[in-house]
């Protein structure tokens, strides 16, 4: 199948309109083909050859030796779940851990912390409940990770009210005073 020949129109005629010249500024008058345009510029000239070098000996071809082999670096071990015998005693670490975290909430009297205070010994007994029930669940890692932030929360809130309920020493302007 041929197909019909596309009839492109012919561009529309180039018409340069001269700019208007404004009075009192010289016609300049067009300059004719330049010079040495036309022509080439001539080659440079090159530096002569030394042809009286002498003649060099070809080396002998040195032995290839075989790139050197990388050194092996040693299999990364594996991780590993502690074993049965050192699971139990981990997992004894971990109730005592437990343990002192509730005695020290013990000492806490909840009614006289701030807000802020009351959530972080909502939070601790809640990361003391958690660790027990990963132990419960053979996940020694997170409970002992869970029992650690327990009893942190727990020695820093035993901390702040006991430092609450010291008596605060009276500047001695007060004591002159009274």
């Amino acid at each position: 199948m041929e197909r019909p020949a596309l009839d492109v129109p012919l561009p529309p005629p180039r018409v340069i309109t001269p700019v208007p010249v404004a009075p009192g500024t010289p016609a300049v008058e067009p300059v004719g083909d330049l010079p040495g345009n036309a022509t080439p510029p001539p080659p440079r000239p090159r530096a002569p050859r030394d042809n009286s070098k002498p003649e060099q000996k070809p080396e002998d071809p040195k032995p290839v030796e075989p790139p050197p082999v990388p050194p092996t670096t040693p299999p990364v071990p594996q991780l590993r779940i502690p074993e049965a015998g050192d699971s139990a005693q981990v997992a004894a670490q971990i109730r005592e851990i437990i343990d002192r975290t509730r005695r020290l909430l013990k000492g806490v009297t909840f009614a006289s912390l701030s807000d802020p205070l009351k959530k972080a010994y909502q939070d601790a007994n809640l990361f003391a409940t958690q660790a027990e029930e990963a132990l419960k669940a053979s996940n020694v890692v997170f409970a002992k990770e869970l029992a650690d932030k327990a009893e942190r929360l727990a020695k820093e809130l035993q901390g702040r009210q006991s430092a609450c309920l010291r008596p605060q020493p009276v500047p001695a302007e007060a004591a002159a005073h009274q």
